[in-house]
Formats: C-alpha cells, structure tokens, sequence
C-alpha cells in the first residue's frame, strides 16, 4: 500500500472521512489503478453519506478486480442500506465465492439470506442459510439467521429450535438470548413461567454488559411536590409502526402543566407520524448514535425523575441503560408482553386482562394495572372512509387476517378451519409480509386443507404501505383473531375501518391483547371463552348481514368516544401512578418493593 493510501486508510480509521478522501484528492495518480485505493474512497465516501460516489468506487475496485471479496461485500452492504436488495444479494454471492475460509463465506452468506429474504426471494434466502450452517455449523450467526427467517414465515417451533441452537452456540450474547425469547412468545404451548424464565436469562445478558462503576455511580435527582414531574420515553418506534399509535395517545394525553415530556428516539427515522409526535412534548431528542452508557450519563445529567421504557426487548431497546439505572423511577410499558426481569426495572404497566393475578409471580417489577387497557390507539390520520360490507355485494362472509405469519400456527389454523366449515361459502383472506410466497402459502393452505377448507376459498396477499392496508379492509366482512399470540394494532385497526374482530381469551399477556381492547372499545361481545365460543360468535355475525353492516358503520364513532381512542382520559391513571412512585423514590417516602 502507498504511502498515500496509509494515510488515507489511518485518516478513515481515526473517523476523519473527510480528511481521507482529501489525501486521495491531492495524490489521485497513487491509487486510481489500484482496487484498494477505490475500495478506500468507496467507505470513506459511504461514511459521508456520499452513496453515489460510493457506489461508483466499489464497481471501480471491482472493475480493476472482479473477484474483491472486500469490494462486493461492501457494495452489497450499500445495495441494501438502499433497499436494493436483490441486487444486493446478487453482490454477496461475489464476496462469498471470494472469501477464504468457511466462517467467513458462512458470515456472507448470512448477509445473502437477509437480503434475498427483503426482496421476496424466500427459497434463495434458505439456500443461502443451508449452505452457511454446513460451512459452520456451531456459529451463533448462521442459526440467528435461520431462526429470523423461519419465524417471518410462521414455522415456530423450528425457528425456537434454531434461536436454541444459537443460545447453546454463543450463551453470553444478549441478542440472541433476546431472540428466543421473543419467538418464544409464538409457541401454543409456552407458559408465562416458562417465558419469564427467558426473560430473566436474557436480562442476565444484557446486566453483565453494564459495568459495575457505572451502576453505582446514579444520584437522585431533587423533587418536590407541586413541581413538574420531568418524565422521558425511550423508544424505536416514534414512527409510523405497530406501537407508534399507541405512543401517539400516551404523548398526546400527557399534561403538560404537571409533566414535563421528553422523546428520547433510538431510531432516527423521520415520518408523518412522528412529526405529528414531535408537537406532542416538551423536548425531542434523537439518541440513535448514543452507546448504552453515553446514553446513561445523558439521561443522569437532564435528572429524569421517570424513565419510561417503551420497547421491552424489541428491536432498537436500550435496556442496558435501565440496567444502569438512569432514572430513580424506571418503569417498562407497551413494546413487550411481560417481564424484562431486570433488576433495575422498578414497574410495570398492565391492566386486569393482560396481567391477571394468576401471572403477577412472573414479574419483578411491580405490576401496575390501568383501569380500561394498557394501550390506547391513535388512527392514523390518513385511514380511509369505512367501506360497505362486501358480503353486500359479494353474497358471501370474507373473514380476514392481517397478523404476523408466525401467529398462524396449527390451533389458529384449526379454529379458523372451523368457523368457514359453519359458515358456508365462506371464504378467507390471509395478508401479510410474504404471505403470497409458495413457502409461508402452502403451509397455511395444507392445514386448512387437513381440516377441509379447499384451497380456492383462501386469498393470500402480500404486506402493502399502512394507508393501503387499511383501505383493503374493504375486502374483509370480520377479522378473525389468532391465538395464543393475539392482534394489537391490528385488532384496532379492523376496528377503526369498521371490521369487527373475534377473540379467544387465553392465559397469556400476549393471548389478551384483543380483549383488552375490545372491552375498552365497547364489544365485550366479541370475546370467546372458548374455541366453541369463538365459533359461535362467527357463525352469528355471518348470519345477519344487515346487521353486520349496521355494526360496521357504527363503529368508527362508538371507538372515538371509547377509552381506547381517548388520550387525555387514558393518561390520568398513567400519571397518578407515575406521582405516586416519584414521591415513593425522589421524595424518599420509601423504597419501591417488587
């Protein structure tokens, strides 16, 4: 390498970007004939957010040396930051072929898969996988990836089988124990003490990443009462995205005469939704580039009396600085269904349906339950007018799902074969992510077909833009809710566009979503204690179809006036909650017991 090049590539290391294409400006006849010379101005220009220039330097490495593994893998991370993602697998097959040894063609290939899969390419996605697990078997990566893919597309238990496989091959690592957990929550036979468990294991992780020092360093901030309660939410989703309308509610119902809010993003992602949040508190803060513990140190120095976790273990969390303890109230709410079981997790926020009493041994924190939801949705202002019921004009009932694949196991599958085996000519509409893709279509059509339901009578849709998605509810005369693992933004979107929704209470967090906001909307009626319930409930609504459409007309203005779209009514409890635990913890009343 030139002397130029060193310094170019010193000057990339150090973050000095800017500095690095420098050196190459002014020496350009030492490297223009060199693939590592146009390799280095490709990242260094990447980084300064140059994506063209980028682009051009990677196919320049790559002209002067077709096979640069570098210089592929890198265009391929550029494809598909860019969401060109068939193009960007196509790249990594380059950089694997190039690669010399087998973890590193497996770490590409994983790369592949990630990509293939984005860009629909299913069984391309699994050959990749396949090839990467016989390259290096015991990589915590390879089966990480694996695991994803199978969970998009509702093979549970095999995806669990590939997350436990991760979790025996790297044991320490936090994401992947996180991974477990969460499809975990997919299984039709996990308990909640069994999901607790995972939890716990995967809070172990994500403490023992936190320094000692840094734990021990926290100081209270001062309160008295009659003072502002300054109260920060820390969340990926200040965005349009499942929890982004319930978010919406919580900022918008705040008041702001007594709480002083602050929106401490993780995701730097900017849209309709979140400018319309961006009005909704008192400070907006973009922390996507801040590390756990600068995150920490930020939060002590603006003295948070309550920090306010909004993801759980979600994708985009930053738990770690809950496990530091950045906050003296640190209270988890809304993005999980159950417990972080971190130590320095003081609450969390439920209601009598999620959280019964059965479950409250599963939880450190201190359960507390709100007293119409634990979640209050804000339509989205884009969502069209409701649409007739098509059953008028069809002649026949459409049932409907717009959940994860992955909620789609064998006893939804069962249960719903069931409701259109008593209700004649009916037919089902399945919608989401890859649901069109012959490997999710034929493992959902084949068990319905086991338990008599003809493949002609199901529609499978692909996932479409949100403002879309809600306009194809068109289509759909009642959703059918799955189980154990209930709709929640979904639920309360059918109900926004007029489609009633039909749910088996279970024994689950996750199993009580939709009952819980069915009876804070006013249709406790739609809610089974029983698979024969559920049916029944069906076969009813399917019978009247007037009545159906009356139901649907009239349900848009039953849910404005309903605690579930009632911001300013929801909040109230939420923030007597929050004054009593800051006099418990800022004003030293005493110490908050699990």
């Amino acid at each position: 390498m030139s002397s130029a090049l060193e310094s170019a590539f010193a000057a990339y290391q150090r973050g000095d970007a800017t500095g690095a294409l420098a050196t190459l400006e002014r020496e350009p006849d030492a490297w223009r004939s060199r693939p590592d010379g146009w390799l280095i101005r490709g990242v260094a220009s990447r980084a300064l957010g140059r994506v063209t220039d980028a682009e051009s330097a990677y196919r320049e490495a790559i002209a002067l040396y077709p096979d640069y593994p570098d210089a592929w893998q890198n265009l391929g991370n550029l494809l598909a930051a860019t969401g060109r993602f068939a193009h960007a697998a196509d790249a990594y097959e380059h950089a694997a072929q190039g690669r010399p040894t087998a973890a590193e063609k497996a770490n590409v290939l994983v790369l592949l898969a990630g990509a293939a899969f984005s860009a629909g390419e299913v069984k391309a996605a699994l050959s990749a996988l396949e090839r990467a697990v016989a390259l290096a078997p015991e990589s915590g990566a390879v089966h990480n990836q694996l695991g994803k893919v199978l969970w998009e597309l509702g093979h549970t238990q095999a995806s669990i089988d590939a997350f436990r496989k991760v979790a025996h091959c790297a044991p320490a690592d936090a994401l992947y124990a996180t991974n477990l957990l969460l499809v975990s929550q997919f299984s039709e036979t996990a308990t909640e003490p069994e999901l607790s468990a995972l939890a716990r294991m995967a809070a172990e992780r994500v403490e023992q990443g936190v320094p000692a020092a840094l734990k021990e360093s926290f100081v209270s901030p001062a309160w008295k009462p009659g003072e502002r309660i300054r109260v920060g939410y820390v969340s990926s989703d200040f965005r349009v995205s499942a929890p982004g309308f319930f978010i919406d509610s919580i900022l918008a119902g705040h008041d702001r005469s007594r709480f002083e809010v602050w929106a401490l993003a993780t995701a730097a992602v900017t849209d309709e939704l979140s400018q319309r949040m961006r009005g909704r508190v008192d400070q907006w803060q973009d922390v996507s580039g801040m590390s756990a513990a600068d995150l920490t140190a930020w939060a002590r120095e603006r003295k948070f009396h309550v920090l306010v976790d909004l993801n759980g273990f979600t994708g985009g969390h930053r738990l770690g600085v809950f496990a530091a303890r950045a906050a003296p109230v640190q209270i988890t709410w809304l993005g999980y269904e159950g417990p972080t079981r971190l130590d320095g997790m003081d609450a969390f926020l439920g209601d009598p349906n999620v959280t019964p009493d059965t479950t409250l041994d599963c939880y450190s924190e201190r359960v507390l339950r709100l007293p119409f939801d634990f979640a209050c949705y804000a339509p989205p202002s884009y969502a069209p007018p409701v649409a007739p019921a098509p059953s008028l004009s069809t002649g026949c009932i459409t049932f409907g799902s717009f959940n994860k694949l992955a909620k789609l196991g064998p006893a939804t599958l069962e249960l719903w074969a069931r409701v259109l085996g008593q209700v004649p000519g009916s037919r089902l509409l399945v919608k989401w992510r890859h649901a069109d893709q012959a490997f999710a279509r034929e493992r959902i059509a084949s068990a319905l077909a086991g338990h008599g339901v003809a493949g002609s009578r199901v529609e499978f849709r692909d996932a479409s833009p949100h403002p879309d998605m809600l306009a194809q509810y068109a289509d759909v005369d009642i959703a059918l809710d799955p189980t154990p693992f209930s709709g929640g933004a979904t639920t309360c979107d059918a109900l926004w566009m007029g489609v009633p929704v039909v749910t088996l209470r279970g024994h689950r967090f996750a199993s009580n979503h939709t009952t819980s906001h069915l009876q804070a909307a006013g249709f406790p009626e739609l809610v089974a204690r029983s698979a024969d319930d559920y049916v029944a409930i069906c076969v009813r609504l399917a019978a009247d179809i007037p009545a159906l459409e009356r139901l649907r007309q009239g349900m848009r203005a039953q849910l404005s006036v309903s605690p579930l779209c009632n911001a300013a009514l929801f909040m109230r409890p939420v923030e007597r909650h929050y004054e009593s635990l800051v006099r418990e913890r800022v004003a030293g009343l005493r110490a908050l017991e699990p």
